[in-house]
């Protein structure tokens, strides 16, 4: 059963961190008397081994916050002064309703979602909130903020976001930390990274700021902001002046293109490379060496060198490190930015959006960094419609988007109707004609997939909604009844959607239920005789378009 007695008055509800975090834990929330008492790790899930993070561990703390905000809201002060009356949820959401039906008949491409990852949830973040804005059709929101440089550069060279196995970290014998400070934000892996060190592993931190993980690792490599690529060349050029370095029959086999990048690697010596980083060459020479002695090596790459100019170029060159040594032969050597694309085809995600009620339509896509230009900008053949109306869910734009001052001028503008589901009077929030009340990770369904590990985790309630607390499926179900979106499909309940959310033939569905997640089937050194997921099966040096 997911709920099991912990103690005579409480009750345990199996659930799944609903933050944008690459552990993706198994939580086991202790309830008594209708109040949630403890949000624990679940001990029998592998990689949350029974431990949180501070911020997750106190998650009740928010649901529970006296600053909730439990009652529908509408404005009445000026756009930003954060003034707003109590109303009721079938005025707000007739009114709701008829504004956004009045502006879908004229320029459905008008009304714009605006969303990012507020919850991970396969439910709450983008299940029912796609079918209402597909049926629409609303302009797409490009979700570019964070992922997507890295993203399309391991699609370019490994044909997808997939990777080395977590766990297998442990048995490393020299681990790259590259681009990212775990000790903050991936503390399950930074367990792993610390079982490896005491066994002896050699574990290097490449950042250019001295980072809470650089401070604990053998070795912190400083490098310039945005030079990760020229680094990267610098130890290719190393590897492959020494032949004895490289492992030639895994890139004869596994590698499409390996002579070009042989090429390319030759114009970057290390004394260039360590010039544009501003390192020693020697740093240069001597980690090119430790990394092919150290069998397995492994790469744990974060994402913030992707976030400058050339960045996902320089996460494509860093992802074909593994190939010259032959990394991939063994489970714990590799590469892990993103395990996402494991879930592809486990995921329902054709039925859990429904992007087929789009029919014929195409809407435009606006890039939700740009968010403060197009929110000022008028109607035009190049650009369509202005936009009229904006629903905001899991997200804070006014916060999180660029160029901030644009942003905020253009949600304060006078003829723009926006919609804003929220816990708390965000800035966003302040701006808006409504705020709704939205249920938190304690008080609803919800399926998680994962971006760290090969886990599917299925989240129940724990609690009954707070005050008068909606989930984000419950408010767009009610907005597409009114607004005359007959589907099945809109009347599907959250607990049918959360379940629904994997493929049987993919996902052990019984597994799930019954503990809260299950482990998809992954090979344990998935690439050691090649198989990436490209059209030859091989790793892809030269991608089209990309250089």
């Amino acid at each position: 059963m997911p709920q099991t007695a912990a103690a005579p008055d409480t009750r345990v509800v199996q659930g799944a961190c609903p933050h944008d975090c690459p552990d993706t834990c198994a939580l086991q929330i202790g309830v008594r008397a209708g109040r949630v008492v403890r949000v624990a790790g679940d001990p029998e899930h592998p990689t949350t081994h029974g431990a949180l993070c501070t911020k997750v561990s106190r998650y009740a703390e928010r649901t529970y916050h006296p600053e909730r905000v439990l009652h529908p809201l509408r404005r009445v002060g000026a756009k930003g002064a954060g003034r707003f009356e109590r109303v009721g949820w079938d005025e707000a959401l007739d009114d709701i309703a008829a504004r956004l039906q009045a502006i879908a008949a004229r320029a459905p491409e008008a009304i714009l979602p605006y969303s990012y990852c507020g919850t991970m949830g396969l439910v709450q973040g983008e299940g029912m909130a796609a079918r209402f804005f597909h049926r629409l059709g609303a302009s797409r929101l490009g979700r570019t903020i964070c992922s997507a440089a890295g993203s399309a550069a391991l699609a370019a060279a490994y044909g997808g976001r997939v990777g080395m196995h977590v766990e297998h970290f442990a048995a490393s014998r020299m681990i790259l930390v590259w681009g990212c400070n775990p000790i903050t934000s991936s503390v399950h892996f930074w367990t792993y990274a610390q079982q490896a060190k005491r066994a002896g592993a050699k574990l290097v931190c490449i950042d250019p700021r001295r980072s809470e993980t650089a401070e604990r690792c053998h070795q912190h490599v400083a490098l310039r902001p945005g030079t990760d690529g020229a680094l990267a060349l610098g130890l290719m050029h190393e590897l492959f002046a020494h032949e004895e370095w490289l492992d030639r029959d895994w890139l004869e086999r596994h590698v499409e293109g390996w002579d070009k990048l042989r090429a390319r690697a030759a114009e970057w010596p290390s004394e260039r490379a360590a010039a544009v980083c501003g390192i020693e060459p020697e740093v240069v020479r001597t980690l090119a060496r430790e990394y092919a002695a150290a069998r397995p090596a492994a790469i744990r790459l974060g994402y913030g060198m992707q976030r400058v100019h050339g960045g996902g170029s320089a996460v494509r060159l860093v992802a074909l490190l593994p190939c010259l040594v032959g990394a991939w032969r063994q489970r714990a050597g590799g590469l892990l930015l993103s395990s996402s694309d494991w879930f592809a085809g486990a995921r329902r995600d054709a039925w859990l959006q429904r992007p087929d009620l789009l029919g014929a339509r195409r809407p435009r896509t606006i890039n939700m960094v740009t968010i403060g230009d197009d929110l000022l900008r008028a109607a035009a053949p190049e650009f369509g419609p202005k936009i009229e109306a904006v629903v905001v869910y899991n997200s804070n734009p006014l916060a999180v988007a660029p160029e901030g001052a644009k942003v905020a001028r253009g949600f304060a503008r006078a003829d723009l109707f926006s919609v804003v589901l929220e816990h708390f009077l965000t800035d966003t929030a302040d701006h808006a004609d409504y705020v709704l009340p939205a249920t938190t990770q304690l008080e609803h369904w919800d399926a998680h997939s994962a971006y760290g590990h090969v886990y599917a985790l299925l989240n129940r309630p724990a609690i009954a909604p707070l005050g008068q607390a909606r989930s984000n499926a419950e408010i767009f179900r009610g907005l597409a009844a009114r607004m005359g979106c007959t589907e099945q499909c809109f009347r599907d309940s959250d607990e049918a959607m959360a379940l629904g959310a994997f493929d049987a033939a993919r996902v052990d569905l019984d597994a799930l239920a019954a503990r809260g997640w299950t482990r998809l089937d992954v090979a344990e050194a998935p690439f050691a005789a090649g198989g990436f997921p490209t059209p030859s099966g091989k790793v892809v040096v030269d991608a089209p378009g990309l250089g």
